[in-house]
């Protein structure tokens, strides 16, 4: 913990505050001027995604400068549109981040504590099971819940002789099921995989969970909250969840490879990905220029205390994956000889995110794609080996 409140609190918050343009590359709406890493990330990622394909906005953040933003590839195929630091892409798990920090900021409020009980929110979820689960475990994914929505005809079978369900196809249940259909299945759930606290599962279902808390605890709807105490507190201006009903300017689809056909692709998100419309779990969209205010707001301590950001990142449980553990809502990585970080590495549909943030060295670097056939946490390593070939972690 020494380590993260030395860097996060005030008197060094100006190591993570990103506002001024330094040099880099273009971003498809202005230039940045070229500096020592730009050519080693633009041979990267220019290889990674092609211009006539589904691409990614790659940004590097370095003490209190843009040091790289680049756009590659399309935000849409048809009509064609290029990927820039304007485009909202859907940014999959990154999005527990900002719920992590409502969740914080509610506590810090008095409106609840993380050591509430999932039964004092659920009273329809009848299993004493549910007493023992905390708030914080939803948070570090160590709840011990088993993830038992139905994925196949005999599962959607059970389901419906045990839930009332809006649905009539489990195909539609896949495609189109919101929060209050998909966590249905905890009616019936009455014994966990292991104690609260003492296992870590990555499952997507607590998390939904976390869309009724916030709005109980905060006395509004879960969207209107996020929008007025998080996104705006923030400064951003194109930030929101998925709505089915809505399009959102610049918006990105995703896209996944057509098997069999070497450079097709077809669409991916609502309507093709399955478990795609939810919130609190994978649902924001946000754009690089939103992003970057959004880590120099959150780790500038103008969302949540610096004392709860350094939590949220300090390491609270292992996983199965060797030197990464996991925080509040996002990874933790202490590799040997290399500086400790926090990131996030997930992909909803056809969209793909990695995200670092290495506090010791105030840098901070994303690639928001929209194609999933890349990997994130090899990715992030060949990020790291470019900065430490320049010394800059």
């Amino acid at each position: 913990m020494k380590l993260f409140r030395t860097i996060i609190l005030p008197a060094t918050i100006a190591a993570l505050a990103w506002a001024a343009l330094s040099c880099s590359s273009d971003t498809g709406s202005r230039a940045i001027p070229p500096c020592e890493i730009t050519a080693p990330l633009d041979s990267l990622f220019s290889e990674m995604f092609r211009p006539d394909e589904p691409g990614a906005i790659v940004g590097v953040v370095r003490n209190d400068s843009i040091v790289y933003l680049r756009g590659f590839g399309k935000a849409s195929l048809a009509p064609s549109r290029p990927m820039t630091d304007s485009t909202m892409l859907n940014v999959c798990s990154i999005t527990k981040t900002f719920v992590v920090a409502a969740v914080t900021k509610l506590a810090e409020a008095g409106k609840l504590s993380l050591d509430d009980s999932v039964a004092e929110y659920f009273p329809q979820f009848e299993g004493h099971c549910f007493k023992e689960v905390k708030l914080r475990h939803i948070l570090s994914h160590t709840t011990g819940l088993p993830d038992l929505r139905p994925r196949n005809p005999d599962q959607w079978d059970t389901y419906v002789k045990r839930h009332n369900s809006t649905f009539g196809e489990g195909s539609d249940y896949l495609l189109y099921g919101r929060e209050e259909e998909l966590i249905r299945f905890y009616e019936s759930v009455d014994s966990l995989l292991h104690n609260p606290g003492e296992g870590f599962h990555y499952q997507e279902p607590p998390f939904m969970l976390l869309s009724y808390v916030i709005s109980l605890a905060a006395g509004m709807p879960f969207d209107q909250y996020m929008t007025v105490s998080i996104f705006s507190a923030a400064g951003l201006r194109n930030t929101a969840f998925f709505d089915p009903d809505t399009e959102f300017p610049n918006e990105a689809h995703g896209y996944a490879p057509v098997e069999g056909q070497p450079g097709k692709w077809a669409e991916y998100d609502y309507g093709e990905a399955e478990f795609f419309p939810t919130r609190a779990d994978r649902g924001l969209y946000t754009t690089a220029a939103d992003f970057i205010k959004w880590q120099k707001a959150f780790y500038g301590g103008k969302i949540i205390s610096p004392e709860n950001v350094a939590s949220a990142i300090a390491w609270q449980t292992g996983t199965r994956l060797p030197h990464i553990g996991y925080g509040y809502g996002i990874f933790v990585e202490n590799r040997p000889a290399m500086p400790y970080k926090a990131f996030h590495m997930s992909s909803n549909g056809g969209f793909s995110v990695f995200e670092s943030v290495i506090p010791e060295a105030g840098i901070f670097y994303f690639v928001l794609s929209n194609r999933p056939d890349w990997s994130r946490l090899a990715t992030g390593h060949k990020i790291d080996a470019v900065l430490r070939s320049k010394d800059w972690i």
